[in-house]
């Protein structure tokens, strides 16, 4: 067994796939609207968003997420060549960043930290310092 994709379900679809094209400059290959779905290139493994309202609707479930749920759930981790170059990218384009890039001498990478429009964190990192 192989991870195929990790989905996001999202609240906004359009403020999502903006996001992700735009500011993470990640490549999409497909979206489609009316069904609220976009898949980016991100190397083997995909990213995927999908609205939270039509994944409710295929599963059969109207509540998918609550409000009161934690905004973390789980992380994206991206790999860049020079994570203080893309974190001033980012800030460049209005993003908050959670961290400023620093050095994680345990892990033995400089990483940073933002969120997603809904609430994701992402963690860009560089192996190794």
């Amino acid at each position: 067994m192989k991870l195929s994709q990790v989905r996001l379900l999202v609240k906004n679809f359009d403020k999502s796939v903006a996001f992700y094209r735009d500011v993470m400059e990640i490549p999409l290959g497909f979206s489609e609207e009316k069904m609220q779905f976009a898949s980016f290139k991100t190397g083997e493994t995909k990213i995927e968003i999908f609205s939270n309202e039509n994944m409710a609707e295929v599963i059969g479930e109207h509540n998918l997420l609550s409000e009161e749920e934690s905004k973390s759930k789980f992380l994206l981790n991206f790999e860049v060549d020079q994570v203080d170059e893309f974190c001033a990218r980012l800030k460049d384009k209005g993003v908050v960043l959670l961290n400023e890039p620093h050095d994680r001498l345990a892990w033995n990478a400089r990483v940073a930290h933002l969120r997603d429009p809904d609430g994701n964190v992402i963690e860009l990192y560089k192996h190794p310092l």
